[in-house]
């Protein structure tokens, strides 16, 4: 699933997954998880390419117009959950699993670069080697901030729901409300990264 969000002022939320999975205790699939954080963040606009709907023309299109139509000092979420390609080093910086086919990272850079410099952009990879995307984003000239679900060289495990997802929404937006202990990007790390494998945080 691939999603886009804008918030005011020009704020873009663009959600995209390649498969919808529901939590089977309460009904609820990632990408109404991340519509409800954005809603509650103060994202007004939002897109999300679903399944057979989140092809590489479509998921394209929908970045490269979301990041253009994002004003100076903007907003912007892109937002995916699905599989992804493992990065081979000499080859490829690895990509997003689309319907038909893999978006390469450094595809989704030039297509974000299109973003004023004065925008804010946030990307939501909750899938296998989340962070590879991280390096690649670097050279985007908007600031980038990239919550990611585990490391360049981690896999996720492939539940029913999102934990990362869960986590976020816990930590951030509980009940839909602003957690008051959530002030920066810091701080949203650290807890992130408290009983993550791998993370040497406890």
């Amino acid at each position: 699933m691939v999603a886009l969000y804008v918030a005011e002022p020009a704020v873009v939320s663009l959600t995209v997954h390649d498969h919808v999975q529901l939590d089977r205790v309460t009904g609820t699939s990632t990408a109404d998880r991340l519509s409800r954080l954005c809603q509650a963040a103060g994202v007004r606009a939002q897109q999300a390419l679903l399944g057979p709907h989140a092809t590489t023309g479509r998921v394209r299109a929908a970045i490269a117009s979301s990041a253009a139509g994002t004003g100076p000092g903007g907003l912007l979420v892109v937002t995916f959950s699905g599989h992804s390609e493992r990065p081979v080093p000499g080859e490829h910086d690895g990509g997003w699993c689309l319907h038909d086919a893999a978006l390469r990272h450094v595809e989704t850079a030039a297509l974000l670069a299109a973003a004023p410099a004065s925008a804010r952009i946030v990307v939501i990879a909750d899938t296998c080697y989340a962070a590879a995307c991280a390096a690649v984003f670097t050279g985007v000239t908007a600031t980038t901030v990239v919550l990611a679900a585990c490391a360049e060289n981690q896999a996720t495990l492939n539940y029913q729901h999102s934990a990362f997802i869960r986590k976020l929404e816990r930590l951030t937006f509980p009940d839909g409300r602003r957690n008051p202990d959530c002030g920066s990007y810091a701080w949203l790390r650290r807890e992130l990264r408290k009983d993550t494998p791998g993370s040497g945080e406890r």
